[in-house]
């Protein structure tokens, strides 16, 4: 349950007994209850719960981006470093992508900083994967380099539209652009 949830639940308990709406032995029962044994029933002391609830899901959170960006990190390393076994880096980096994008799918609806994190780092390693293939496979064909990073920006724009995040819409924006002017200074000159 959510603490924003359960400080309403906690309110609306604290006033049914002040009013004395039910019986004073329940309300200490409920607010036992909901606030996990912790309290006595007092505002103050359900306020004070509700703080170290906060807190820990906040060392949480910050512990799993913590976890999650040294993964990444982790992963844009042995893309850029790696040079013999260029499939493994490109797997696991693939890997985490999909983990990274099931868990924001499912994370998203609870408006957490996790899940836009989780998109980010992933279209990171889109991107690493994209000039690790590039440079393995096309590196005497700069053009396949730019079509490759035009598609990058063209999924940028497009999940920044569906999932209303600006600054994917900024980045695949911006990256074209800069394509279309490289293009032009490169082609057209």
């Amino acid at each position: 349950m959510s603490i924003q949830r359960k400080k309403v639940i906690l309110n609306e308990i604290a006033f049914w007994k002040q009013n004395k709406l039910l019986p004073e032995h329940y309300c200490d029962f409920l607010t036992a209850l909901y606030a996990q044994g912790e309290g006595e029933g007092t505002k103050g002391t359900n306020e004070g719960i509700l703080a170290k609830e906060a807190k820990k899901s906040k060392l949480k959170v910050i512990s799993t981006t913590s976890i999650i960006s040294l993964i990444t990190l982790a992963l844009l390393g042995s893309l850029v470093f790696i040079t013999t076994a260029i499939i493994i880096p490109i797997i696991l980096s693939g890997i985490a992508i999909l983990v990274f994008t099931y868990i924001s799918i499912k994370k998203f609806s609870q408006s957490s900083i996790l899940s836009p994190l989780l998109l980010v780092f992933s279209a990171l390693l889109l991107l690493g994967i994209t000039f690790k293939i590039w440079e393995a496979f096309f590196i005497t064909e700069p053009t396949t380099l730019v079509i490759m990073i035009a598609v990058n920006c063209i999924l940028w724009l497009f999940s920044g539209l569906r999932l209303k995040l600006i600054y994917f819409t900024i980045s695949g924006i911006v990256g074209l652009l800069l394509i279309f002017i490289y293009i032009s200074i490169t082609f057209f000159t």
